[in-house]
Parts: structure tokens; sequence; C-alpha cells
């Protein structure tokens, strides 16, 4: 019988990897330092930080420009720190995203990255991988490879053995055993410069939206400001003074807080996402998690184990349950399993396969009958024939042995029984199919090889039936709980899968899938598209579904304005995984080509981490609102704070130096606090959002109008009443400045949650918040304390009444905060 080769041992890949280094090929870096550095000091915002300093320095100012210059440098350090740690959390995931191979060492079957091949490596090639190496054929089964990669050819080209494949091309059919000989830049690939698949990152709408809207306020700020300058040069005779004004107006009006926002949210969002064991392939597709109404899963594997055992042997004589009688198994039982175990994989990976050879211990004879046959010919499965076929026959003889494992209605079609004969068997089907077991007809035939080429199909076989065979695969524990969540959630759990409609309805009934109602790959095949659309609103349960079906059932829900998720592993699930809003591939079963075709990639096959992965995909979207309200809002007071002034004819409140300050807090605050922000307890009892619903929304934009006003008019009214109260410019601007870091850091508390008060807020943990606030404060503190720093700012020595007034408007503020978000709470629970 046929024998893999033992593959290399673990200290030879460990010497080999040391001499040759992975196989990987060298992708430049196009993320330096320095580039990353000069794309944020190209930031509107630090060229107008510049242009102050050095208005500064013209006025004389060289201890003000000196301040400004450190604040500079702290913020370029925090907004560095900040992008730095999203490209890391990036790196950390593509080792993820390569291509993975199945090898064999130290004699056992294992899938590895990619990266980790050696020369020399044993590899086992399937249908549907990427190839990840050069290699050399040592055994081909009906092996076609895509090599249109490097050649250009899209016909796939058969491969025999002695025939070398290699690295970036697909495995279209069938498969083989090859001996790594190039890797990495040696590989044919690696010559040519082409480069590793990597995470990818595009923009998304939303970010799209945001570019366009700074460009905006851009446009505006400057335009408000050449109008500030003007009538500040006009009254005060002042033209340096009045461009520092405008200079601070336009920082104050000028968001740029929104990139560093989806830059920190969207990259640790795929790190977080990552942690649910789901690799994120598209970033944008983070924005569409929130509005999945539709999840198609797949059952085995998803809903289940995929842990296979066998548990029934069914001849037309009778039905053994393996695990009460496993010593009573009889001839034709033993006939049955032997042939089971010809038409599976020698060296299984697949649990199913697994499975069998698991009990070759009740059939001792399968290994002197059959130990001297080899594999000689394979027909794989397809979307058409759901059957594998294996040749087997002796060295130097042209009969042959055939097995044949499948769908129970497709084996018996190529069998010639009696109508008595299928009516036992299909009472037989009934029965197990109804303890939820999944069921593969076995049959067997005999052939003598005159020509040297192979039959094309299986018309050339008469085959003989020999029974059933039952695997138990169970439901995963945690699922029925986690398909309950996505029915609260708003989302509809629809499940796909090749089973027998009776054993697809006993799993979905366990799972708490309404299965009521099933329909079949055949029934999908003779509706239209109309007739599909209505179909498909009210059935949950597809069973014998090919892939092409796949594809018309994402199409029909989605014309039925559906937001759909659907989950893969397979080469022709690929179109419906690509069409979907949403594709899910299989990683630990899936193909490179599902893989390379979904924008989410399933780590632990698991269905929970789905449910998790949505509702991770709701907080990011959710906490994002809450950023960009909380920028929104606070840019209000500080334009106020530059504008209303000059409207009276009397100096601005804000100065640049005091606003890159507000920004040390303000950016860190938008971008990690509300970034680590825990999920809403509402998050997944609210309906999925609709795909089309935009970010800066009339209620957002109301909403942080509203808190920002509040903010400015408390800010405003104190400054201008200390000064008409004759309280020095000094003291009216340090209360009116405490009034809005105070504010400002009160509406970081309150913006935290859109449903909760803020007692049971201040109740909910957030690392970063504490860090933040005290920094702000504490910082704040050293301004009004330290003279030198509170002469650069302008400021007056602090007064307990000044204190007083600051905190009172403190608590002011956080009243307004709350009555607004009040106001908005039953619009957010809608």
């Amino acid at each position: 019988m046929l024998s893999t080769p033992q593959g290399l041992t673990k200290s030879q890949v460990n010497l080999l990897q040391v001499q040759h280094g992975f196989n990987e090929l060298l992708v430049a870096d196009k993320k330096t330092v320095f580039k990353l550095l000069f794309r944020i000091l190209s930031e509107p915002t630090f060229a107008l930080l510049l242009m102050a300093g050095t208005l500064y320095l013209v006025i004389g100012k060289i201890d003000d420009t000196l301040i400004l210059f450190v604040f500079i440098f702290i913020s370029v350090g925090i907004t560095f720190f900040q992008e730095r740690k999203s490209e890391k959390a990036i790196g950390a995931l593509k080792a993820l995203s390569s291509p993975r191979a199945i090898v064999v060492r130290d004699g056992i079957t294992q899938r590895i990255a990619s990266r980790d091949i050696v020369v020399g490596d044993i590899l086992i090639l399937e249908e549907g991988d990427r190839i990840p190496a050069d290699a050399l054929l040592l055994e081909s089964h009906d092996l076609l490879v895509d090599e249109s990669l490097l050649t250009g050819e899209s016909e796939p080209v058969k491969m025999d053995e002695a025939n070398h494949v290699h690295a970036g091309c697909m495995v279209v059919r069938g498969g083989s055993i090859a001996q790594v000989t190039a890797i990495g830049m040696q590989t044919e690939l690696g010559k040519i410069g082409d480069s590793l698949k990597q995470i990818i990152n595009v923009n998304s709408p939303l970010q799209d939206d945001i570019k366009i809207l700074i460009k905006r306020f851009m446009i505006f700020g400057v335009a408000l400001s050449i109008i500030v300058l003007i009538i500040y040069g006009l009254i005060h005779d002042n033209w340096l003074e009045g461009a520092l004004t405008a200079i601070s107006l336009t920082m104050a009006l000028l968001p740029e807080e929104f990139t560093v926002i989806l830059t920190v949210f969207m990259a640790l969002g795929v790190w977080r996402i990552s942690r649910q064991k789901v690799l994120t392939r598209y970033a944008p597709v983070i924005e569409t998690l929130g509005s999945i109404t539709a999840l198609c899963v797949d059952k085995t594997g998803t809903l289940t184990l995929n842990t296979m055992s066998l548990e029934a042997l069914a001849t037309p004589e009778g039905i053994l349950i393996l695990h009460q009688k496993d010593s009573l198994i009889n001839l034709a039982q033993r006939e049955l399993l032997s042939y089971c175990i010809l038409a599976s994989a020698v060296k299984p990976f697949d649990p199913m396969e697994k499975a069998f050879h698991e009990k070759s211990y009740l059939v001792p004879e399968y290994q002197n009958l059959y130990g001297d046959y080899e594999l000689v010919h394979e027909y794989g499965l397809s979307a058409e024939l759901p059957a594998m076929t294996h040749l087997w026959r002796t060295q130097n003889s042209n009969e042959c042995i055939v097995a044949i494992k499948g769908a129970p209605e497709v084996v018996l079609k190529r069998c010639n029984l009696t109508q008595t004969q299928k009516a036992v068997i299909e009472r037989q089907i009934e029965d197990l199919a109804s303890q939820g077991l999944r069921l593969l007809g076995i049959a067997k035939s005999q052939y003598i090889k005159h020509l040297s080429a192979w039959p094309d199909t299986l018309e050339s076989f008469e085959f003989t039936w020999l029974g059933l065979v039952g695997l138990k695969d169970p439901i995963r524990e945690e699922v029925p709980a986690s398909i309950q969540k996505c029915h609260k959630a708003g989302i509809r759990v629809i499940m796909i899968t090749g089973d027998h409609t009776i054993t697809a309805q006993a799993i979905a009934k366990q799972a708490g899938i309404d299965s009521s109602k099933v329909l079949s790959g055949s029934d999908i095949d003779h509706l239209s598209d109309l007739e599909l659309r209505e179909v498909v609103k009210k059935i949950s349960v597809y069973v014998r579904i090919k892939p092409t079906a796949k594809l018309r059932l994402v199409q029909a829900l989605q014309a039925n304005n559906e937001v759909v998720a659907m989950t893969g592993d397979g080469v022709n699930d690929a179109p419906a995984l690509k069409a979907a809003h949403v594709g899910i591939a299989m990683g630990q079963r899936g193909t490179d080509v599902a893989r390379e075709a979904a924008s989410l990639v399933l780590l632990n096959d698991d269905f929970s981490s789905i449910v998790n992965t949505i509702q991770q995909g709701r907080q990011i979207y959710d906490n994002l609102h809450k950023a960009i309200i909380y920028v929104v809002a606070i840019h209000i007071p500080m334009a106020g704070a530059v504008f209303i002034p000059i409207i009276f004819g009397i100096p601005p409140i804000l100065d640049p130096i005091h606003i890159v300050f507000l920004q040390m807090v303000i950016d860190p605050a938008c971008a990690i606090v509300f970034e680590m922000e825990a999920p809403e307890s509402n998050v997944m009892l609210k309906p999925p959002r609709s795909i089309n619903q935009k970010l800066f929304s009339i209620k957002n934009i109301s909403m942080a109008l509203l808190q920002g006003a509040g903010l400015t008019f408390i800010v405003i009214g104190i400054y201008l009443t200390l000064l008409h109260m004759n309280y020095s410019h000094a003291v009216s601007t340090t209360l009116s400045f405490g009034c809005l870091v105070l504010g400002n850091i009160s509406l970081i508390i309150v913006s935290r949650s859109k449903n909760d008060h803020i007692f049971k807020i201040l109740q909910k943990t957030n690392p970063s918040q504490k860090w933040i606030i005290g920094i702000g404060i504490i910082s704040f503190g050293f301004l009004v304390t330290i003279p030198f720093l509170r002469e650069r700012f302008q400021f007056a020595e602090p007064s307990l009444e000044g204190a007083l007034v600051i905190f009172a408007s403190g608590f002011v503020g956080l009243v307004w905060y709350e009555l607004v978000k009040l106001t908005y709470r039953r619009k957010w629970l809608g």
C-alpha cells in the first residue's frame, strides 16, 4: 500500500531555517519611521503650528516660541506613538494572512504557515491550495494547476510525477505529494520580483467622507481666518497679532483628529477582531459588520465541532451502532468499512476520513488484503458529483479495485438495485439521519485497464452497493446561545449544508434555527430568481446545496435588501464569498482560494467567533460615533473662544500655544479613551444599522453642536463677565481657559456612553481615562502654578474664588451635557 514519506525532522527544519531563512519574498518597508514622521509633520495642523512659531519669533516672543515647539514635539510624539501602535497591530497579523501549507514532518501531517517551509519539506497539495514553494511532484492524482500567475496562460495544466510545480500557482483539481526544491527569493516567483499576499489596506467610504469633510472645514476655516485677520488688523493695527489670531482660529476649526481616530480605530479594530480568532483581510469590512441582517453559515465545522466519529454501519442486512457492539462486526460490515477506508486519503487530514482510519482496528484483514495495493488514480469531489473515487491495484497488474464514497443518493444512482432494495436503504437513511448523523454511501467496482489513459468519467464502472456509514459531529456547546444572541440583535441565521434533509433538521433544531421548512439545492435549481427571492424570506435551512446555489442565495437575499454574511471553504465557494457583503472563509479547513475571496478568515472555524466579531464591529462603530461627536463638540468652544471676542473688539481667549495644549488632551482622548471603551449593554439588542447610514447624520451633528454650544456659552460668558467686572485680561483668560479644560474633561466622561448617565459611566472601567484626565488636570495645574509657564500662557496666579468658578462652570457644563443626552436618549435607543 502507498505510504507517504516521513518528511523532515524538527531539528532538520530548524537547521535549514537558520541556513536559508524563511520562505518569504523581500518586500521593501514602505512605512519607515522617517516617512511616518514626514507624513505627520505635513498635516495642516502642524504646518499651522510652525507658522505660529515663526510669527512668535518675528514678534520677539522667543520664550513663547520655545514653549510652542516643545508642545509641537510632544504632540508629534503622541501622534507618532498612536500610529506606530496601529502599524504594529497590523504587522502582528501579517503572518496570519499568508497562505498555509500541509506538510509531513516526523511522519505527522500538519498545517503550517507557508513562511515556515524549508527545502526538502514534503508538501500535501489539495484542490484549492495556493502552492507555497517550488516543488518536485513525487506523486500526482488527477492534478490540474493554474499557472497563469507565472505564464499568463488561463488554461490549467495537467501535472504528473516528476513535473515541477511553482510557488504562487493554484491547484484547480486533484491532489499530489511534492518535495520542496526552492523557497522565497529562489523560487520562479521570487526571481520575477512578485510579492507575497499581505493584509490589504484600502480606504473605506468612511475614510473618504472624512477626508472630504476635513477639506471643507479647512476651506471654511481659512476663509473665516482671512476675515478675522482683516478685522483684527484694521481695528488694532497689528497685523502680526492678527495673523496669530487667524492661525488660532484655523487650528480651532480644523478637526484633524478625524484622521487620527480612523487610523487608530481601524488598525486596532483589526487587532481586536483577531483576538476573536478572526483575521480581517480588508479593514473597511469593519464598517459593514454592524449592518449584517442575514448570516449564512455552513453546518459542518462551524455550527458543529468538526470532530467526526464513526457511529454506524448500515449494510442491506441491518444497522450496527458501533459504540455499542464494536466487536460484533460481521463480514459484510467489515467489507463496507474496508472500502470506506480505500475511498479515503491514505494520510487523512480531513476529520471525516480520520474517523474512518481510527476504526481500522475493526478490520485487521484490511492491511492483509490490500497491503500490496497502491493508489493509481483518483476522481475527486466536484459540484456535479459529490463523491470520491479511488482506484487501487497491485504492481504489474491491470486489474483495479474501485472504491467510491459520497452522498447516498449519488452513489445509489450508480448501483443496480431493485425497488425493494432501494426502499430498505431509504428507510435506513431516514432512521440514521433522524439521529443527526452525517451519512455517506459506499460502493465497490472492478476495472481492467487496457489503455494508457484512465476513463474521463465514472460511466465505465459498474458499482455494487455495500452500505451506509453514519458519522457523528456534535454541535458546539456555545452555538445555541450564540444563535439566540443573533436573533435578539435582529440577525437571521441561515444554515447551509450538504447533508440529508432529516440530518439538517435535527442539527438545526438543536442549534435553535427554524427548521420547519427546508429547501434543497435541486429545488433551488427549479426556481426563478423572482420565486427564490420570495422563498428565502421564509426558509432558514438549505440542504444538498451546491456552490452555485450559494451564489444564488446570496443574490436573492441581497435583492431583498438584506446585508449578507456568508461562510465558505471550497474553491467553488469563492463567487458567493466575493458577492456577499461580508465573506467569511474557514481558516482551518478552507482553501486558499476561499481565503483570498473573503474579507474575513475564521481562524478557528467557530460560529461563536463570528457572532463575537459582529459584536466587536458594532462596538467599534459605536465608539467611533462617540469619538466623532466629542471632536465636533469640543472644537465649537475652541473656535468660539477665538472668534467671538473678536466680534466684541477684545483679544481672543486662545492663542496657538493654548490650542496646542488642548490638542494634547483631545488627540489621545478621542483616539484612545473611546477606542478602549467597553460595549454598551444594548449593543446586541439593537437592530442592525442601515448600511447607508452616514456617520455624520443630522442626529449626531446636532447633538455635538448643542453640547459644544453649551460649553461655548459658559466659557465666553465667564470671559466677558469677568472683563466687564474689570478683572484683568490675565485673570479672565485663566478662568475661562480653566473652564474650557474642565469642560473638555467632563465632555470626555459624558461622551463615553450614549445611554448611561454620569454616575453609571463612572462605575465602568476604562484603563486609559484616568491617565488622560489626570495628565490634563496636572498639566493645567503646572501652567497656572509655575511662574515661567504662567507668564508664557498669559495666566494669572490662581485664587480660591477662581478655582470655585472653574469647578462651578464644570458642574454646569456636566448638567448641560446630560440634559442634551437625555433629550436624544430615546433616539439612540431606537
